[in-house]
Order: C-alpha cells, then structure tokens, then sequence
C-alpha cells in the first residue's frame, strides 16, 4: 500500500512539473492534488525563497494572445540558469500564488531573462506591466533538457535533433536552439500552432534557419494553408530519416507530448533519446 500511495503521488508530482514547465505560465500546485478515481491528497512542495526583481520590457509577441517579458534578474539566479528547459517561479507580492515560466532566452544570453506568457486571467498583471514594475521570483527550478543525448558521442551519435513544439511550449525550444549546441547535426522545429497568427516568434524564424534549423509549421485549424496541417505527433513519423540517430526534444500539451512519445518508440527512436524539460 505504501509503494502504492508512492506511485501515485510522484505521478502527480509529474504531472504538474508537465503543466508548469511546458505551458509558459500556470497557477502554482496547490495544497491537494487529485489523481485518479480516488483523490489522493498531498502537500506541495516546500516553497522556494523568493527575491525582488523588476520588469525590464513587456512587449506583443507575434503569436496571439502571447506576451514577451524581460525581467532583470540578480546575478546569482543567472548563474543558476545553465540549462534550456529551465524554469521560474514568479508572482506580483507575497500574498498572490506563484505561477511557473519556462526561461525562453539561452543560458548565458546577456541582459534580462526573458520569458513567453499566454495571457490569463492569472497572468494579466505581468502582460500589462510596465517596465520598472516590482515582481518577486525564484531562482532557476528543474533540471531542464538533458542535453547530454545531443553532445555526447557514443555507438551511434545524434546526427539529427527534432525539436517538437505547440503553442507557447515554444519558449524552452528557443532557449536550446539559441544555445548554440547542435554544432553539424541537422535540426527541424515542428512548431504546432492553431494558425500562422498564433504562432510565437515568427521574427526569429530567419535567425534559427541561419542557425541550421529547419521551422516547419503545423497548423492545426487553417485548412487553406499550403504548408504542414494537422498535429505534430502525426507528422513526425514522415519527418524523420533516420530514427536511430535522431534525439526528440518536446514541450507543448499533454496530448502532444504523449503522442510524440508514442510515435518516437514506434519508429524506434529510444526512450532516451526524447527529452523533456521534467
């Protein structure tokens, strides 16, 4: 029973650092978590000390309904930031929960940390902000993506990164392909997203190409497009040539994730070789 009560609780533990790190910004876990017929109730985890910072711009994204903040941050949260995938806590003051925001720009980028926000109701007060507004944050959380399946040389070496994406699951995928680490291995970005309006960082497409990326968007509601329609999960098995020398780095719903995870054992691609920033 009490292995029982484990499993159950680290899969709720899973499922919220899924929803908190790939969906751009979420309401903290609260204090129960159901999973399951039953609910089984839990304390989150102990909450992380938190630091004043100020907001450094608040500007459209070229993705609908998205926000590009830029916060300046103390010196030794940057330091803390050394992997993409990374993520924050941050809220308004002490009194409001906290809501999770996957780091968009690369460890070691100059200047603001920079983050990509889905506008809520919950996140309205930091889409709306001005620049010089008070916020208090966390340094870096997770462990980010295991980049080790991409450098690392082995019996058989990445030769090919896909990187899956959808909607504002975009923001991690940026922060990897900005760090620079994919040297000669070809890369394409399956960015799934409702149309080209929603569609995040469309003015950083040209940078990412001449960095060796391959953007393809997915549109899922445009049936006029001429490009790639449907969902990214469905699309991946044609994309890929070469399974067994390819790593996968996904963030995005959990429809999608589980999807591509499927996809990728189908193809043999190994389970080791499709990250997640959990």
């Amino acid at each position: 029973m009490a292995h029982a009560r484990a499993r159950t609780m680290a899969r709720a533990v899973a499922a919220v650092a899924l929803l908190a790190s790939c969906a751009g910004a979420m309401r903290a876990p609260g204090r129960a978590l159901a999973h399951g017929r039953g609910a089984t109730r839990m304390q989150a985890w102990a909450e992380p000390e938190f630091s004043a910072v100020s907001i450094a711009s608040v500007k459209p994204s070229t993705g609908s309904g998205l926000v590009e903040v830029a916060i300046h941050a103390p010196d030794a949260f940057r330091a803390a930031y050394t992997t993409a995938g990374q993520f924050v806590q941050l809220r308004p003051s002490a009194d409001v929960k906290a809501g999770f925001f996957a780091i968009a720009s690369a460890p070691g980028a100059p200047g603001a940390l920079e983050f990509l926000i889905k506008e809520t109701e919950s996140t309205q007060w930091l889409a709306a902000a001005a620049a010089g507004t008070g916020a208090l944050m966390c340094a870096p959380m997770g462990k980010g993506y295991a980049t080790g399946a991409i450098t690392d040389v082995g019996s058989a070496p990445c030769t090919h990164v896909a990187l899956c994406a959808a909607g504002s699951g975009i923001a991690p995928l940026r922060a990897l392909i900005e760090a620079g680490m994919f040297g000669a291995r070809s890369a394409q970005l399956l960015y799934g997203c409702r149309s080209l309006d929603a569609m995040a960082y469309r003015d950083r497409f040209d940078d990412w190409a001449a960095r060796g990326v391959q953007v393809v968007p997915v549109l899922s509601r445009d049936a006029s497009y001429a490009g790639a329609t449907g969902y990214v999960q469905a699309l991946l098995p044609e994309r890929l040539a070469r399974p067994a020398e390819t790593v996968i780095v996904l963030c995005g719903g959990k429809e999608m994730q589980e999807g591509v995870k499927q996809a990728a054992a189908a193809l043999g691609v190994p389970s080791e070789r499709v990250l997640t920033n959990f």
